[in-house]
């Protein structure tokens, strides 16, 4: 089994590309979320393999599926904070 490092897991931007460049939050969110379907659909596809009982190591599709959900909840957390930033700012009185 082979453990890789969380690091490689959370999408950088690219190197030449500086933070107030527009469009990069934009890509840097739409590169998280490819990753997180990745993750879902390979989980997915794991598990429907393993349930047909077309062989399959079931520690990887179990973490595999732990993964794909870990990453759900982050996507999430982070969406719910967004939205809450963003109702916070559009509360406020100029």
């Amino acid at each position: 089994m082979q453990i890789s490092s969380l690091s490689s897991h959370i999408p950088m931007p690219a190197a030449g590309v500086s933070p107030k460049s527009g469009g990069n939050f934009a890509s840097l969110i739409a590169q998280y979320t490819q990753q997180v379907n990745h993750d879902v659909k390979h989980a997915s596809q794991g598990a429907t393999a393993l349930a047909a009982g077309h062989g399959g190591d079931t520690t990887e599709t179990l973490l595999a599926v732990q993964k794909a959900g870990l990453s759900f909840q982050l996507m999430l957390a982070t969406r719910n904070k967004l939205v809450d930033a963003y109702r916070e700012v559009s509360r406020m009185q100029v």
